[in-house]
């Protein structure tokens, strides 16, 4: 399993709304100047990296996670929402340097550097709320409340359950990156889509959804 532990700057910008877009975007914050002193950059450096860096998972111990019942997400079922959904592995967009998403209407992203489904973290999903022309894979997701439950397979059919605890709606460019995509004592599972209205100046919906979950106990099968 892959794990990025530190993105950089990373702003919960998500361009393509509607499938065939562009993907999450996020710009990199600018490097410290540079100093004479190595040592004094070093603790620069660090101080910068403690302010501006968002933790996205930390590197987990090899025992520990082997303990959890994870799984690499395949298949996303949201009884609720009539939602039944291919999911596949994304990482970061190498232009924009943001979480890729699909180019489709109908799968769901799972941002592979990140948390597993399962393991103690933030494990997230995204998916787009319509096409040009339709209605895509979450535009619905609006319509969970708490107490809903999500089903994550894997190939095999290992499914986990997890349970909506809340919604929450954010201005584009001020979502908690943290919360969403960072460690937690908890296995969470974190649903992201766009919401609001469509801004045609900047061809972008000005908020993002995220639904948050919580794994279901004992709800491995």
């Amino acid at each position: 399993m892959k794990i990025k532990a530190l993105l950089i700057g990373l702003i919960f910008l998500l361009s393509a709304c509607s499938a065939g877009d562009q993907p999450f975007s996020a710009e990199p914050e600018t490097a410290p100047a540079a100093e004479n002193d190595t040592e004094s950059t070093a603790v620069q450096e660090e101080q910068e990296q403690n302010e501006n860096r968002i933790q996205v998972s930390d590197a987990p111990n090899p025992f520990l996670a082997a303990q959890q019942q994870t799984i690499t997400p395949s298949r996303l079922v949201i009884p609720a929402i009539n939602v039944d959904a291919e999911i596949n592995p994304y990482g970061l967009d190498p232009e924009s340097g943001g979480m890729a998403v699909p180019d489709n209407g109908e799968e769901v992203a799972w941002y592979e550097p990140g948390f597993k489904p399962g393991q103690k973290g933030s494990a997230v999903l995204a998916g787009h709320v319509d096409s040009e022309k339709a209605p895509a894979v979450f535009w619905d997701l609006k319509e969970l409340t708490e107490g809903d439950e999500i089903h994550v397979y894997d190939e095999s059919g290992k499914m986990l359950t997890y349970v909506v605890t809340r919604t929450e709606i954010y201005d584009r460019n001020e979502a908690p990156i943290q919360e969403i995509f960072g460690a937690s004592s908890k296995e969470k599972l974190n649903l992201i889509t766009c919401t609001g209205y469509f801004d045609r100046d900047i061809r972008n919906y000005v908020d993002r959804m995220v639904v948050y979950t919580e794994l279901k106990s004992d709800s491995a099968a």
